[in-house]
């Protein structure tokens, strides 16, 4: 079942700026504090908000590897389609979607724009 969205939301340019320079800011931020460019405490803060947030303990999100975070916060159109392939191999996704409307899908244009504004970082 296709879950109806309000596109009002969808057309609210500025929220998803908003968002999108949140979350590029909040990979940063997880990103720094793992490879240890933070204090510990900061590192300890960033865990226990994940730990709270997902119901794991705080061991194991301070073990846990994190997925492959782009610091730009821009996706690649080979995880999208790999993550879909996913859902849609579980059952969860049980209408195909169409290669047009896949493609109408794909846009960084809001990323891109908040990266003209904060910066590109180095991608490793």
């Amino acid at each position: 079942m296709l879950v109806a969205h309000n596109t009002e939301h969808f057309n609210n340019r500025p929220a998803g700026k908003a968002f999108a320079r949140g979350y590029v800011r909040a990979i940063r931020d997880l990103l720094d504090a793992r490879a240890g460019r933070a204090s510990e405490a900061h590192r300890a803060e960033l865990e226990a908000i994940i730990a709270r947030d997902t119901g794991l303990d705080a061991a194991t999100v301070h073990d846990m590897a994190l997925p492959g975070f782009n610091p730009n916060g821009v996706p690649t159109q080979e995880g999208m389609l790999y993550c879909y392939q996913f859902f849609r191999d579980l059952g969860l996704v049980p209408e195909p979607v169409s290669d047009a409307t896949f493609a109408a899908l794909w846009g960084t244009d809001l990323i891109e724009e908040v990266l003209g504004e904060i910066g590109r970082v180095p991608e490793s």
